[in-house]
């Protein structure tokens, strides 16, 4: 009620009813706690110390090889953090019993799981994105001066988001489907290490899986670094990127329909 502090007026009908609410209580776990600064930390410090002790060394490689490792380091492996992250989204709430106190709330069940997708999604842009390649590609652009495309860097950050999406949504699909951390964890950190030796004996998981979006695929540069360079990427490049998209929105979807119907 609007004059009792310890409640909030829910105004939201239909399907939304308590999205607010619960997109409220997800950005403040994120940035009214130390969860911010701390990754922010971890993933900012780590392309810090990495690409900055390549770039200032007398051997430094050159521009395109500096590029590749901060692709690495920005796409890849905080895409293990947002695996981790999201493990408990949805099994820690349904194990501790608190996925089913707060639906005994004016809440909707499709109201949780988006104010967790968007919640998590915007925690992830900020730490896991902005600030590490922020750091990373400022240095590139103090030792190798003009050789980025100011442009370019804001569409490789946004391609990075995209990769990250994708297992923050498979990862928070999976939890609605098991009520155990192991698979839910387990499943995409398989993927995001085995993707190269997968698109190895069937090609065809090129198209489906994020791999060519941050690292080479044969001769073939990723998205990312086509982006950065300030050429137009190729056909083949967008297709995936449009694929990788629409399966994370397939994965909350599924999430959606899955938690719809289970019980607690």
């Amino acid at each position: 009620m609007s004059g009792n502090e310890a409640f909030e007026l829910v105004t939201e009908r239909g399907w939304t009813r308590g999205l607010g609410n619960m997109l409220r209580s997800g950005l403040a776990r994120w940035f009214k706690t130390r969860s911010w600064w701390a990754n922010c930390l971890i993933w900012g410090g780590m392309v810090l110390v990495i690409i900055g002790a390549l770039a200032f060394n007398p051997q430094a490689p050159d521009v395109n090889e500096l590029m590749m490792v901060t692709l690495v380091f920005t796409g890849l492996f905080p895409a293990v953090g947002v695996i981790i992250l999201m493990q408990d989204a949805i099994v820690g709430e349904k194990r501790e019993g608190t996925a089913a106190w707060v639906l005994s709330k004016p809440l909707t069940r499709p109201a949780l799981i988006l104010s967790k997708v968007i919640a998590n999604s915007l925690g992830v842009l900020l730490t896991m994105v902005i600030v590490p390649c922020a750091i990373g590609f400022t240095i590139i652009a103090i030792t190798h001066p003009a050789m980025l495309v100011p442009v370019g860097v804001l569409e490789a950050m946004g391609v990075i988001f995209i990769n990250h999406l994708f297992f923050l949504s498979l990862t928070m699909m999976l939890g609605t489907f098991f009520d155990s951390r192991a698979p839910v964890v387990g499943i995409p950190l398989a993927i995001l290490f085995l993707q190269q030796n997968l698109i190895g004996v069937l090609p065809a998981l090129r198209f489906i899986l994020p791999w060519s979006l941050i690292i080479p695929l044969g001769t073939t540069n990723p998205l990312t670094l086509t982006l950065l360079e300030g050429t137009a990427p190729q056909s083949e490049q967008l297709t995936i990127l449009l694929i990788i998209v629409i399966e994370s929105i397939f994965f909350t979807l599924m999430a959606l329909w899955r938690f719809n119907r289970q019980e607690f």
